[in-house]
């Protein structure tokens, strides 16, 4: 179809390559949009995986110096309880030798 010089025709033709510049820069400007919010998530990712990293490695010291106070008071307590076996052993030696002067 001819377009008989119709200035509507010759108007969209001169725009056509801006609107395609613009419809370009439209894209690109989306796809940094996109790249900034994957970029954010990554950040946040990143972010929460660090303090859940740092909370468990705290969490862990607390528990070694837990089980270090603990092996101290297991070794206290058994050391207590072979003195406890060396007096009751004491004790009942005594209870012995004194049942056999009475016999």
């Amino acid at each position: 179809m001819a377009n008989f010089g119709a200035p509507a025709h010759a108007a969209a033709m001169g725009n056509a390559a801006g609107m395609m510049v613009l419809a370009a820069a439209g894209v690109g400007f989306a796809n940094a949009i996109g790249d900034a919010i994957s970029a954010a998530a990554r950040v946040r990712y990143e972010r929460r995986y660090d303090n859940a990293l740092t909370s468990a490695t705290a969490h862990a010291d607390s528990m070694e110096e837990l089980a270090r106070i603990a092996m101290t008071m297991l070794a206290e307590l058994e050391g207590e309880n072979s003195r406890l076996r060396a007096a009751c052993s004491q004790r009942q030696q005594a209870i012995n030798q004194l049942k056999g002067r009475r016999s």
